[in-house]
């Protein structure tokens, strides 16, 4: 029988030799991999178009040190343009840079730092190419620049280098690159002019679209940047909030969220993914919104109220009215051949949306104006003064359109400056004459983002005023301080004066002179006379006139009782 000790010592020598070659070959793939996703040597700063820079007219590609040790370059290989270079020896230390430059330029670019000369050198073309290094047959750096990175077509142009924001990064992408900032066009074996080491990468969502139980969410990167995603990792606002699948699509840009229901159109989603690590930093991406919608009928939105003659300083402002059950997208829409938003943009049923192209002069014009919603666009079509044409197309066809012209106004408008013209009812078509009337002057000549002054209601039988309380009290208690007189009107074209009078029958008040008068609105009075003094309390009676352009004319009067708390005390 062979002794177990003999049996050992003679497996001891060669298993001994086999685990020291086993740990050195996984301490080299350790030091490797620890170069890829780790420290190292990376490409810091390219200049591919150096017509019209002041620096010297070389091209050049700057490596940065960003590990902690010192790296010899023979390790290196670059690769340009299917050409492969074996770098020369020369250390590298931690955090230092080195200059890559044709043989001719190094003399010129000296002057600036490290400079190392290729007798070989790759021509780097103006309009990108990827550089990238090598270490071992490993990847350690790749840059696939393009001259759309720099921030500008005169940089673009020539004579400014590409330079790296963030070198920390373990990945390379678009928002890690800009032109250089330096006057002299770049920082070769400088630090760079746009370096900051708390940029983080700008990874998001492109777009994103819903097919029956799937959804597709486009990336502005390429899967290999992104985590491997987890179902719980994604959440949606669904009856089944996580997907039951996940996949990429083909261009490897595009994540496949695969549910178990359909997903239903004209609903808003919500989507969230959490946070994740990608390029060797914390990554959150905001909540993403996803609408689909059915192709949108003519007149599912209507043309409800525009300003096309503004009072001097402020802009014109088409309103817009979703008559629909459901949220419609505007993304993709326009007025006239002017684009209304290239994002998701969803008007609520049964809401208003103005488009402007100055929303805070709009809002300081028209201090009701509902700021929420008003939308600011870059610009509007031309909508002249004495007549013009508004359009509304959604991407596939035309909703609604509106000619318009100035006698379209009141005939009691003397000036039609600042004075919006209002659709008086949704149901009747557009364009029928007498559905768009001047805007009331009682609420400011336009109800941008609210209900129409002019809007009327068609089962109304008579023309009403009446009062909120028939007693008014003028003590600024809160209570009753005004009085209030409310009106509905069959017709959105009547011309209003209000009167207050005593019980003697004397004027003590001309409250509203031959104004334009809502379809229905509310008319208070602060108890104070002609010359501003407070009435004394007694027995009142407003008096109020409408009419219109036909002759029609109708009086209405009600009693109310002034009082003032003192008189009690």
């Amino acid at each position: 029988m062979y002794p177990i000790e003999k049996l050992y010592d003679s497996y001891k020598e060669p298993i001994i030799n086999h685990m020291r070659a086993l740990l050195f070959t996984f301490f080299c793939v350790f030091l490797s991999l620890s170069y890829v996703y780790g420290k190292g040597i990376i490409v810091n700063e390219v200049m591919a178009n150096p017509k019209g820079s002041q620096l010297p007219a070389f091209e050049y590609i700057e490596l940065f040190n960003n590990g902690t040790s010192v790296q010899n370059l023979s390790e290196i290989s670059l690769k340009v343009n299917n050409k492969i270079i074996l770098l020369p020896s020369y250390l590298l230390a931690p955090q230092q840079l080195v200059v890559l430059c044709p043989q001719e330029g190094a003399a010129f670019l000296e002057s600036y730092g490290n400079v190392i000369a290729l007798s070989n050198w790759p021509v780097l073309n103006n309009t990108g190419t990827t550089i990238t290094l090598y270490q071992q047959d490993l990847v350690i750096d790749e840059v696939s620049y393009k001259d759309s990175w720099h921030e500008s077509a005169s940089k673009k142009a020539g004579g400014w280098s590409l330079e790296r924001i963030n070198p920390n990064w373990s990945c390379n992408m678009a928002s890690n690159w800009s032109s250089s900032t330096a006057m002299r066009g770049g920082t070769p074996s400088s630090p760079n002019s746009i370096y900051n080491a708390k940029h983080t990468p700008n990874i998001g969502i492109t777009d994103a679209r819903i097919s029956n139980k799937n959804m597709f969410i486009t990336f502005n990167v390429d899967k290999a940047i992104l985590p491997v995603f987890s179902k719980e990792q994604i959440i949606i606002d669904h009856t089944d909030p996580h997907p039951s699948e996940i996949s990429w699509s083909e261009g490897q840009d595009t994540l496949i969220l695969t549910f178990n229901e359909p997903l239903e159109n004209n609903k808003l989603y919500t989507l969230i993914i959490n946070d994740f690590q990608s390029c060797g930093s914390q990554i959150t991406i905001p909540p993403y919104f996803i609408f689909k919608q059915q192709p949108s009928e003519y007149n599912s939105i209507v043309i409800n109220e525009i300003l096309f003659n503004p009072k001097d300083g402020s802009p014109d402002f088409v309103e817009l009215y979703n008559k629909t059950e459901h949220p419609i997208d505007l993304q993709g829409w326009k007025l006239g051949n002017r684009t209304i938003s290239d994002r998701l943009l969803l008007i609520s049923p049964s809401d208003f949306l103005v488009l402007t192209i100055e929303k805070e002069k709009l809002q300081r014009t028209y201090p009701n104006a509902v700021y929420d919603r008003i939308y600011e666009v870059p610009t509007l079509p031309a909508y002249p003064n004495q007549q013009g044409v508004v359009t509304l197309f959604s991407p596939t066809s035309l909703i609604d359109s509106l000619y318009y012209h100035t006698d379209m106004h009141s005939p009691w408008i003397n000036n039609p400056k600042g004075v919006s013209l209002e659709r008086a009812s949704y149901e009747d078509e557009t364009n029928r004459p007498g559905n768009f009337k001047s805007a009331s002057t009682l609420v400011g000549s336009a109800t941008p983002g609210y209900k129409n002054s002019k809007t009327v209601d068609n089962f109304l039988r008579k023309n009403i005023f009446s009062l909120t309380s028939k007693t008014v009290s003028p003590d600024e208690d809160g209570f009753e301080d005004k009085l209030e007189i409310n009106y509905q009107l069959q017709a959105p074209d009547y011309m209003l004066t209000v009167h207050i009078y005593d019980e003697k029958g004397i004027l003590i008040k001309r409250l509203i002179r031959h104004q334009s008068a809502s379809s229905e609105g509310k008319i208070t009075w602060d108890c104070r006379d002609d010359n501003g003094l407070k009435a004394r309390a007694g027995h009142y009676i407003y008096w109020v006139e409408i009419y219109d352009a036909t002759g029609y004319k109708e009086v209405f009067r009600e009693a109310f009782v002034l009082v003032h708390k003192s008189q009690y005390y």
